[in-house]
Order: structure tokens, then C-alpha cells, then sequence
């Protein structure tokens, strides 16, 4: 039995595959960003901010705010969502309040794009730098992190290394933000006006002019893989399990593809982070999770089996599971395998 265990895990392991395109909605206003809360998916419109269901099969537009211009990205930190406008500053709301109030965060920006959430910090692209503040203080300053760049638009970050889109070089790159004066370092060059930028795992997924494509960042070297293509336009990006959700642009819409089984790049095993107990009859448990996450179990074949999100230690019940070999996949890409007995 632990032969044929360990046959089908290899075999799932290395398997991957591309479902065809889905249309989620249709008819927005120029989507840019968007961000997966949950089931609530929140899409940046070029005036509006709005929201969908992902788990209704024809999802409804809500929206939650109207009348803005340049609605570009958002950072959530709680039940606080900032967002950036292309008048120069990064505001938020309460996303609990039904009409929710807009609080301006920072102004004065030079056309701040891409953002995102570090513990207190808040990164954001202006046109030529990336720049950062602290959002628990009461009146933020703006701190220079990196200058001279030609419209940086998306940012990603893994530990200390902050990857950063710079749609005018046609690059992605990354620095050290614990170094007082970072140094640039290329990752991947020669791309078609890279944008939005989402990092799922080891890999780097990256919404250029007509497509998505990817890189291993684990890497000396990286070369891109096309993961999806024919596009118009893509921005932002989400991933809940196996399923890439996508801001299209040009088309005003937001797609969604499978990205079929989990591939090894996406096999990341935190060691501060353990499954227990492990054969279980009833119930499995997770401890060392520093913030609450979006979890998917899988069966051995790939096949979605129910999803949900957990917090540090607690549990997941699995009783009325079939006995067998199940992968836990938490969406920042952590998995782990587990049996029912």
C-alpha cells in the first residue's frame, strides 16, 4: 500500500495542466487590481470598487464604492482595505461598514500604483520610485525606498526580497528591503510590459501585455513559461487553490483558468509549520501559522475536496473523508500530505 501511496504521489506531484478560460464577470469599467478575501474576490474598477462571490455560479456585482477615478490596486490588513488612486494618494475603508467612509491614508503621490502590506508598511510604486510608510502612525510620511525606475506598477514579496514590476524596463526585479540603501538586482528581462505581479509558492507569476506567464524563483537563471495566453491587457491577479483568477483590461471582465493539479514548484514546506496528527481518524491540526489562511484539500488524484480558512492551531475536521493520502495546500503555497484512517 505505501508503494502505491508513493506512485500516485509522484505522479500528482509532477502533473499539471491548463483547463480553458472562464468568464467569472463581465461588463466592468476597466478592472485593475483585484483581491481574494475569502470567498469575496474585490475588483478595482477604473471608478468604482466592487466585489463578487466566488462560490455563486453567476456572481453578482456589489458595489462598495462609486464615483472615484483611477482605481488602480489594494492591501488588505484586516478589516482595513487601502487602495491607490491616480490622484496622487492611497486611501482605505472598513470593508464591515455597509457605506463605508473613504479615509485618506497619504496624499501628494506622484501617480501611485501597485501596493502592498509588510506588517506596518505600506509599499507603493509612484512613477519613477518605490516608496513606503507607516501606516500605525497618525500623520504617515512618505519614505523613499528605491529611485530612478521607468513606472514601476506590481510588487511581490517573499521574506526579505520585495520583487517589483517595472513595466518601462520590461523587468522584473528585486531588492532587500532590510538593507538601508537596496540594491537592485534583475530577476527576468525582455518581458511584454509586465504589470501586475503575484507570487504563489516559488512561483512568480506575471500578467504581461497578451498573457500570464511565470518564473521559478528559486532559480539561478529563471526563464518564463507561459501559463496563459490571448489575453487583453491583464492586471491583477488571485489565486484560491487551483484556480487563477484575472483582471482583464482590455476586455473589462475577469477570467478564471484551473491550473489543474499542484506542481512541484508549488511543493513548499514551511518548517515552522506542522500537520498533526498525522495518520488521523477524525480531525487534522495546524500549528505555527502566523496569520490566518486560506486553505484546499485535495485527493490523491488532483480532485478538489473541500476548502476553507484556519487560523493557528486550529481544527479541520475529516471525518467524513474516505481513508487515503490527501494534500493539505494553504494559498501562499504551502502543502502538505496527510492520511485519513
Amino acid at each position: 500500500m505505501k508503494r502505491i501511496y508513493f506512485t500516485l504521489t509522484i505522479l500528482f506531484l509532477s502533473c499539471i495542466k491548463l483547463t480553458a478560460q472562464t468568464d467569472v464577470v463581465t461588463g466592468l469599467n476597466g478592472p485593475a487590481g483585484i483581491l481574494l478575501d475569502g470567498n469575496q474576490l474585490y475588483i478595482a474598477e477604473f471608478q468604482t470598487m466592487s466585489k463578487i462571490d466566488i462560490l455563486e455560479t453567476s456572481p453578482t456585482i456589489t458595489d462598495i464604492i462609486v464615483g472615484l477615478t483611477g482605481i488602480f490596486e489594494m492591501a488588505l490588513r484586516g478589516n482595513d482595505l487601502y487602495f491607490s488612486l491616480e490622484r496622487g494618494r492611497i486611501s482605505k475603508i472598513d470593508v464591515t461598514e455597509t457605506n463605508p467612509t473613504i479615509t485618506d491614508v497619504i496624499t501628494g503621490l506622484d501617480r501611485p500604483n501597485g501596493i502592498l502590506l509588510n506588517g506596518n508598511d505600506l509599499y507603493f510604486c509612484e512613477s519613477d520610485k518605490i516608496s513606503k510608510t507607516d501606516i500605525t502612525t497618525a500623520i504617515p510620511t512618505t519614505t523613499d525606498v528605491v529611485t530612478g525606475l521607468d513606472r514601476p506598477t506590481g510588487m511581490a514579496i517573499n521574506g526579505n526580497d520585495l520583487y517589483i514590476a517595472e513595466y518601462g524596463e520590461n523587468k522584473i526585479f528585486k531588492i532587500d528591503i532590510t538593507e538601508t540603501t537596496p540594491t537592485t538586482t534583475d530577476v527576468i528581462t525582455g518581458l511584454d510590459r509586465p504589470y501586475g505581479i503575484l507570487l504563489n509558492g516559488n512561483d512568480l507569476y506575471i500578467a504581461e501585455g497578451t498573457k500570464i506567464s511565470k518564473i521559478d524563483i528559486t532559480t539561478a537563471m529563471p526563464t518564463t513559461t507561459d501559463v496563459v495566453t490571448g489575453l487583453d491587457n491583464p492586471i491583477g491577479m488571485a489565486i484560491n487553490g487551483n484556480d487563477l483568477y484575472i483582471a482583464e483590461n482590455g476586455e473589462s471582465k475577469i477570467s478564471k483558468f484551473t491550473l489543474g493539479t499542484l506542481s512541484t514548484g508549488e511543493n513548499i514546506i514551511s518548517s515552522n509549520i506542522r500537520l498533526y496528527p498525522n495518520p488521523s481518524p477524525d480531525f487534522i491540526q495546524i500549528s505555527g501559522l502566523p496569520r490566518t489562511e486560506n486553505y484546499t484539500i485535495y485527493n490523491i488524484l488532483g480532485t478538489k475536496i473541500s476548502s476553507g480558512i484556519i487560523s493557528n492551531n486550529e481544527k479541520i475536521d475529516i471525518k467524513k473523508s474516505l481513508n487515503g493520502l490527501y494534500f493539505l495546500k494553504f494559498e501562499n503555497g504551502n502543502t502538505f500530505k496527510f492520511i485519513k484512517k
